[in-house]
């Protein structure tokens, strides 16, 4: 879950986006956001597929599975 919180916020960061831009953008409340970006809550695989398709990144590169060059992390 901590890379899952720290890939999401340097997401957000490099890309200027808002956490209210990003929960407008998913259709999610706001309070889901800032739970997903302080490790409160994880993100329902809907979302996390979402999530990946907003920022062009992969699932597994947000859950830790691969590092920022795609390799898989084993």
């Amino acid at each position: 879950m901590e890379i899952f919180v720290t890939r999401l916020n340097k997401l957000l960061k490099e890309n200027g986006v808002s956490k209210y831009r990003l929960a407008k953008d998913l259709k999610v409340s706001n309070q889901t956001v800032l739970w997903w970006c302080n490790g409160t809550n994880e993100p329902k695989i809907t979302h996390l597929k979402n999530i990946a398709l907003y920022f062009d990144v992969t699932t597994d590169y947000l859950v830790g599975l691969e590092n920022e060059n795609g390799t898989k992390i084993r």
